[in-house]
C-alpha cells in the first residue's frame, strides 16, 4: 500500500473492521462470539524512526582537447541510509503449515488457515513501516563535447555504473525470516551497467561549390543531418517459478526461490529469440527448501537505437521567412530490439520444466517510425 505510514494506519481497527469467518456458514455466524477477529491486515510504524539520509560524493576532471572539444570525466557516488520499507511482523514462519498441530482436524493432510497459527493470534498481516533500507550508486561518467565548428557538432556521454538496493520501490516489503542481505539485496531494477549515447549535427557540404547553378542550390544545398544513437545494457531480472501441482514448498515464511545450478547468463553471441539465457541450470526446489536464486539472475535485452533526422532549409528572398523540410526517423534502421523475456519456469511433480516459453523473448520495442513535415517560419 502506498502513501505515508500514518495514512495507512487509517485502515486499522477500530476505524475499520474486515471480519472473516472460517469453516462455517451464515447460521454459525449469528452465534459466533469472535466474529470481529481476525481484523485483516493492520499497519504499524516506528515511533522513533531515523531520518532518511543521503551521502553524495563526486570527483571530476576536465580537459580541453582543442578544436572546440572538451573532455569531462567524473566519479559519482551516493549512499542512502534509513530508506522506508515494510516488514510483515505476523508472517507465518517457515514450515508452520507442515506441523501436525496446525493441521485441519477434518482433513489432516491440509493445514488450517494461516490466521490460526500466526505469531500474534487474532491479527492477520501486520505491515510494519520502518526506516531500515539502504541504497548505493557508483559510476564513472564521461562526456565529450565539441562545439559547432566547421559544420560539425557532436557529443558523447558514457556511464559505467552499478546501483544496488534492498528494494527499488519505496515502501516495498522485505523479508521477515530469510536473510535480508541475501533475499533482498542486489542490483536495482533500473541498473544498467553501460550507457553510451552519441549526438551529432552535421551541415552537409554544399554541392553548389562544385556545380554552381540555381537548381543545384535549391535541391542539394543547405542539408543537415542530426541524430541520437544509444547503446545501453539491459536491466537485471530474477527468475521465478510455479508448479503444476500447486505444491506448498516452504510451508510459510517469505516463500521459495528457484534452484540455480550453474551460470544462467549466455555470452552475447549465444543469445537468441528462442533462448535468451541458459534455461538448463534451473531446478525445482524440494519441499522445505528456500531455494538459492539471488535477487537478480540475468539481464534483459539492452538498447541499440538510432534516431536520425534530415533537414533541408530552402532559401527565401525575404530574410525573416524560412521554409524547412524535416525527415525524422526513430529506430532508423528498423533494428529489432528485444524488450522482455519469459523468466518464469513451471515444474511438474517430477521436477521437469514444462513451460515451453521459458527463456524466450516475449516482446520487442517499437519498430521504425518515420515522420515527414514542412515547417514555415515567419
Amino acid at each position: 500500500m502506498g502513501g505515508p505510514p500514518v495514512v495507512a494506519s487509517k485502515f486499522n481497527p477500530p476505524r475499520q473492521f474486515n471480519p472473516t469467518l472460517y469453516y462455517g456458514n451464515m447460521e454459525a455466524m449469528q452465534g459466533a462470539s469472535s466474529y470481529l477477529s481476525p481484523p485483516g491486515t493492520v499497519y504499524g510504524f516506528e515511533k522513533a524512526s531515523k531520518t532518511p539520509t543521503l551521502y553524495s560524493y563526486t570527483f571530476g576532471i576536465q580537459r580541453s582537447l582543442g578544436a572546440g572539444t572538451v573532455l569531462d570525466a567524473s566519479y559519482v557516488g551516493n549512499v542512502t541510509r534509513h530508506v522506508l520499507q515494510i516488514r510483515n511482523l505476523n508472517l507465518v514462519p517457515y514450515g508452520a503449515r507442515f506441523l501436525p498441530q496446525n493441521a485441519d482436524p477434518a482433513n489432516p493432510s491440509t493445514p488450517l488457515n494461516d490466521n490460526y497459527f500466526r505469531p500474534y493470534p487474532g491479527y492477520g498481516n501486520i505491515n510494519y513501516y520502518e526506516n531500515g533500507g539502504t541504497t548505493n550508486y557508483n559510476a564513472l561518467q564521461v562526456t565529450l563535447n565539441r562545439r559547432f565548428t566547421r559544420a560539425l557538432q557532436f557529443g558523447m556521454s558514457y556511464t559505467w555504473s552499478k546501483a544496488m538496493d534492498f528494494s527499488t520501490n519505496e515502501q516495498a516489503t522485505v523479508s521477515t525470516y530469510a536473510p535480508r542481505r541475501v533475499w533482498n539485496y542486489g542490483k536495482s531494477a533500473f541498473d544498467q551497467t553501460h550507457n553510451l549515447v552519441l549526438n551529432y549535427i552535421w551541415d552537409v557540404p554544399k554541392l553548389s561549390k562544385r556545380w554552381d547553378n540555381a537548381g543545384v542550390r535549391q535541391v542539394f544545398d543547405n542539408w543537415q543531418v542530426a541524430g541520437f544513437t544509444a547503446f545501453v545494457s539491459g536491466q537485471p531480472s530474477g527468475v521465478g517459478f510455479s508448479t503444476v501441482d500447486g505444491a506448498d514448498i516452504t510451508g510459510g515464511g517469505d516463500g521459495s526461490r528457484i534452484i540455480v545450478t550453474g551460470k544462467a547468463p549466455l555470452e552475447h553471441g549465444e543469445r537468441s529469440f528462442q533462448k535468451w539465457f541458459n534455461t538448463g541450470v534451473f531446478a525445482r526446489p524440494p519441499k522445505g527448501s528456500m531455494g538459492n536464486a539471488p535477487k537478480d539472475v540475468f539481464r534483459l535485452p539492452g538498447i541499440n537505437n538510432w534516431d536520425i533526422s534530415l533537414f533541408k532549409n530552402f532559401l527565401i528572398v525575404s530574410e525573416p521567412r524560412a521554409l524547412q523540410f524535416r525527415w525524422e526517423m526513430y529506430n532508423a534502421f528498423n533494428h529489432t530490439q528485444f524488450q522482455s523475456v519469459d523468466a518464469t519456469a513451471r515444474f511438474d511433480a517430477q521436477g521437469n520444466q514444462v513451460n515451453a516459453r521459458f527463456g524466450q523473448v516475449t516482446a520487442a520495442r517499437a519498430a521504425r517510425v518515420i515522420q515527414l513535415s514542412l515547417r514555415f517560419s515567419f
